[in-house]
Formats: C-alpha cells, sequence, structure tokens
C-alpha cells in the first residue's frame, strides 16, 4: 500500500467510519462482549469466502482459517451486517486503525503517532534496514513502518496469538508483498536471534513480569550464563529484554521504551554497571506519563547502540499537550525533543560515565538535567538524620479492631492526616500498643514525611504525652542535632525545592514511593553553623504564628456554630 493511501484511509476513518464502527459497537454490546472479536468480524466481512482481496498473505496463515471459521460460525449475522453497510475502503480503514488511542475503551496497548515518529528518528531509518519488534501489540508499528518504507523488511515476535492474528490481517491490508513481513510466534526471551537477519529494533517490551515467570520459561543458555558469569542477581526481570538484544552482534541501534523504575532501582545497579561499560547505552528520553491509553505509567526512551563513552539524558516529561483520555506530543514538542538529543538544551545533558558512578548508576534523565536542584555546598541526609519507616504490617482488619471509640493516649498517624490542621489530639486513638511497635512511635521534633504522593512533611513541634505510633506509608526522621537542627531540616523539607529533589531521586511512574536508602540522598542545603540556628529560629517562629493562627481559626468556627445555634 503506497504511504498516501494509508493516509488517506486514516482520513476516511476519523471522518466517517469511526463514528460506524461506534454505532455497531454500541448495538453489538450484548452479542460480541470481547473486542478482538469485534475487530475480526470486520475482518471477516472484508474478505469474501475465496478471500480474493490480497490473498497471498492470508493465504499462508492456517490460523486464519481457523479463525474465520470460527467467525462464520458465531457471529455470521454480524459478518453480513457490516458486508452490507459498509464498502472496502471502509472496512479497511477499520482494519487499519480500530486500536488507534483515540478510539473506543480498551487494554490494548498502542504505540502512538507520535512515538512512532521519534523512533524513525532515533534509530535512523533507511529503507536497506531489517526492523526486528519484539512483543508486536496490535501491529501499529508493522503497518506504519512499512507503508513508510515500502521497500522495508519486518521481523515481528510475539507469544499472543492474538497479536498475531491481529497483525496479519492488518499486513494483509497494509502490505504489498508478505516477503517484506515475518511473525514469529514465540516468546522473544527464548527465540534464537542469530537465525533472524535484522539491524534495527524497537520494542516495547511488558512491564513488570515477575521472576518466577521468567525463571520458569527462560531457556535461552546465553542469557543464563550471561547473569551467572557477572553475577547479576538470581533474579530476572523486565531488563532482560534488553540484555538478550545487546548479547547479539547483527543488532546496529535498538530502541526500548521501558518505566522510570527500571533506571533507578538499586538492585539493578550491576546490569546498568554492565550495559554502560560495554558502551551500549546511547542516550535515554524521560517521557511525559499517560501517553499509552491502557496505562499512566511514565515511559523512557532507552536507546542503545555500540561504542558509546557518554549517554545523553533529556528529560522531555513536560514536553505534552494534555488531551483526554491521553496526553499528546504534538509536531512542535516533537522537534523540541530531537534537537534536546541532538544538541544539548536546557532539559538535556552529556553524561559522563564517572558522573553516574557517583550517583549510583541512577539512569533517570531528571537527575541529571534538573539545574534548578544544583548545590554547590550540601550534606547528604542519611549523615545527619536517621531514617526508618513507620509500622508497615498494620491491617485495615486488624486497625479496626483495635480503633477505640473512646479517647486514649495512643494515636495512629497516616500520611494522609498530615495537613495544616494537624492536630495530635484529632488522631484516631487505639485501645492498646504492643511492645514490638514502640519502635514505630514518633518523638518531639521528629520530622515525618509520607513515602508517596505529594511527600508532605511535618515537625512535631509541640510536646505531647500520647505514644504516637506512624504506620508505613510515613518515615520517621530524627535529626543528629549536633549534626542539624530539625527545625532548619524541616523549613528547607517544606520547600518546593526540596520536592523537586525528591522527584528527581524518584521515578515518575503513576504511583511515586520514595525509598529510605534514596530520601538518605536527598541533599541538604549546608551553611555555617550560626546561619542555620538564625535560620531554624526563625522558621520556629513562623511555626508559632501559624499554632496562633489556626487557634484563631477554630474559635471562628466555634462563634459561626454558635450563631447557626441561635437560628436554629
Amino acid at each position: 500500500m503506497q504511504r498516501k493511501k494509508y493516509e488517506d484511509l486514516k482520513k476516511v476513518f476519523g471522518k466517517q467510519t469511526k463514528k460506524s464502527l461506534l454505532k455497531f459497537i454500541d448495538k453489538w454490546r450484548v452479542g460480541v462482549p470481547i473486542n478482538s472479536d469485534i475487530f475480526y468480524i470486520f475482518a471477516r466481512a472484508l474478505y469474501d469466502d475465496d478471500r480474493k482481496v490480497n490473498n497471498e498473505v492470508l493465504n499462508k496463515s492456517e490460523s486464519i482459517d481457523i479463525l474465520f471459521k470460527r467467525i462464520d460460525f458465531q457471529y455470521c449475522e454480524y459478518v453480513k451486517e457490516a458486508r452490507e453497510e459498509l464498502n472496502e475502503e471502509e472496512l479497511k480503514s477499520i482494519i487499519l486503525y480500530f486500536y488507534d488511542a483515540d478510539n473506543f475503551n480498551t487494554k490494548n496497548i498502542t504505540m502512538p503517532e507520535e512515538i512512532i515518529k521519534l523512533t524513525y528518528e532515533l534509530l535512523d531509518l533507511k529503507e536497506e534496514d531489517q526492523v526486528l519488534q519484539p512483543y508486536i501489540m496490535n501491529g501499529t508499528f508493522m503497518t506504519d513502518y512499512l507503508t513508510k518504507y515500502p521497500n522495508g523488511n519486518y521481523i515481528g515476535v510475539d507469544i499472543n496469538t492474538e497479536n498475531i492474528l491481529i497483525s496479519e490481517i492488518k499486513a494483509s491490508v497494509a502490505v504489498e508483498s508478505y516477503n517484506q513481513v515475518k511473525l514469529i510466534q514465540e516468546n522473544y526471551i527464548n527465540v534464537d536471534l542469530d537465525k533472524i537477519n535484522y539491524n534495527k529494533v524497537i520494542s516495547f517490551p511488558p512491564m513488570g513480569v515477575n521472576n518466577k515467570y521468567l525463571f520458569d520459561i527462560l531457556e535461552d543458555k546465553k542469557i543464563i550464563e550471561l547473569y551467572d558469569d557477572n553475577k547479576f542477581l538470581p533474579k530476572y526481570n523486565d531488563w532482560i529484554n534488553i540484555l538478550k538484544l545487546v548479547q547479539n552482534e547483527k543488532f546496529e541501534r535498538g530502541i526500548f521504551i521501558v518505566t522510570s523504575g527500571l533506571l533507578f532501582k538499586d538492585m539493578d545497579k550491576s546490569i546498568k554497571k554492565y550495559l554502560i561499560q560495554k558502551g551500549l547505552i546511547e542516550g535515554i528520553i524521560e517521557m511525559p506519563s499517560n501517553l499509552f491509553r491502557g496505562t499512566t505509567i511514565a515511559t523512557n526512551i532507552l536507546v542503545l547502540s555500540k561504542n558509546n563513552t557518554k549517554i545523553k539524558m533529556v528529560d522531555a516529561s513536560e514536553l505534552y499537550e494534555n488531551r483526554r483520555p491521553v496526553n499528546i506530543i504534538d509536531d512542535n514538542n516533537l522537534n523540541l525533543i530531537l534537537k534536546s538529543y541532538t544538541d544539548i538544551k536546557d532539559n538535556s545533558k552529556i553524561v559522563s560515565v564517572e558522573e553516574i558512578e557517583n550517583n549510583n548508576y541512577n539512569l533517570l534523565p531528571r537527575r541529571y538535567t534538573n539545574k534548578d536542584l544544583d548545590l554547590e555546598k550540601f550534606v547528604y541526609l542519611k549523615d545527619v538524620a536517621n531514617i526508618k519507616r513507620g509500622y508497615a504490617n498494620f491491617k485495615q482488619k486488624e486497625i479496626n479492631s483495635r480503633l477505640s471509640e473512646e479517647e486514649t493516649n495512643i494515636k495512629l498517624l497516616n500520611a494522609k492526616d498530615i495537613n495544616d490542621d494537624f492536630e495530635i489530639g484529632k488522631l484516631s486513638s487505639l485501645k492498646n500498643i504492643e511492645l514490638k511497635e514502640e519502635v514505630y512511635c514518633a518523638n518531639y521534633e521528629d520530622i515525618l514525611v509520607a513515602r508517596g504522593g505529594t511527600y508532605k512533611s511535618i515537625l512535631l513541634n509541640k510536646n505531647f504525652n500520647e505514644k504516637l505510633i506512624v504506620n508505613g506509608t510515613m518515615y520517621i526522621i530524627t535529626c543528629d542535632k549536633n549534626k542539624i537542627n530539625p527545625y532548619y531540616l524541616q523549613m528547607y523539607m517544606s520547600s518546593e525545592h526540596c520536592l523537586k529533589q525528591i522527584e528527581s531521586l524518584n521515578a515518575g511512574t503513576s504511583i511515586q514511593f520514595i525509598s529510605i536508602k534514596q530520601l538518605g540522598e536527598l541533599k541538604i542545603p549546608k551553611v555555617s553553623k550560626r546561619t542555620e540556628e538564625e535560620i531554624a529560629g526563625k522558621y520556629k517562629n513562623i511555626l508559632n504564628k501559624y499554632e496562633i493562627i489556626k487557634l484563631q481559626k477554630n474559635s471562628l468556627i466555634e462563634e459561626t456554630k454558635d450563631l447557626v445555634s441561635e437560628v436554629l
């Protein structure tokens, strides 16, 4: 299919066919509960019994034979209805764009158009390239690539039968010759890459696949030996997809879309060190969150090539337009991302191996590009204070059984309780506290900070007689007062500067939790002891003024209640 025809079908879908599709979906909702079956119905409607349309592609697939027989048996009336109401062009447009991000609600993750455009530039794709895509999803990249590069060659690997079938059907519409496409139904981590001809790779692997599953299915001896020889942790995770690729000499350039957590977790330090020392990481681009329908998680583009002595870091997390239900990277922001990658801009930096080593192999771009966080003189939080997590073993059922309707001197503090009206006396009371739980109690002048969300913190600046047990949603920071004044520390921890620094230490996932080790790496501005005490004294006075304002506010609330009582 020529590129113009491909783009014309997209216009047809957007202007007219999408409405028909949504009408069919609404009408068939009860009779066809599975989205993929709706897609197959339209595919069956396009092809007559002899498959006269581009039969070279589908005639090679026995799976399509079995699929179409099932569709004919279950949904023959729906197929007939679609054939009667839609012409060939409309059916083709539905097949190609059914799984688009702006389509109806579906859990099937699609690679957005802007990510595909970015991929072409970062991979430096040419007509003669042979592209391998592990985890083909629903064939969106495949069809876009083969219509943009009509003489290109594409190899897709996926264990999922549905993804293979969808891609075969889309290829039958978009591809001129089936010789350009090779679809392999196998688990990528076990595929023998030596038997596949390719030089460029694009992949969006499944996120967070657990160690047990990978351990059970892994058969590739090269990967197993690589983990053993380099003493990588005996736990397999998403890095296994990347390690498999870079072991093979065929690849020239590769792109993997990965989660932020993969780049900063300390447990993967040995793998990151290995890849960097081998010169295999060219660059990392931190992308905006919520780009992919089906997940709001923040992602990064990991660019792989050979013989790299430094790494390009780009923070593109703010370069997007907010459109529901997903964020969009428009052409202007797309150009900004590419310029930031090729030329050093405010949001990009070329980082040395030594600098990465000094940052404990944290590969999150914002860690290096956020110039506002640079401090000439600082101390690490871990060197001036003790940090411990609150009691993480509280189960909600247990809490409910231990809550007291009467006031007691045992109080429970959750992260949600930290607000401008915080008072220990207003917290929930517990009937009892066990001896093993007392270590999780906070004391006067401790600082409490939420592990995630807004990372709100509070200093317990008033003496109290209650036992205040902190649950696992928070950290308890106890200052070494010979090294730092707790009021000075809280003054900084309540600032926007500190919040940005915490976010740079953590990953930009949809649910953010910072670890004790990461929090310990928080840089606290270092000043002279005299200046620190002066600032601490001023901040303590500010907190006291807040307490006065709080009392005045509560008094005004009571007065208002009295007025209402007079009326009632």
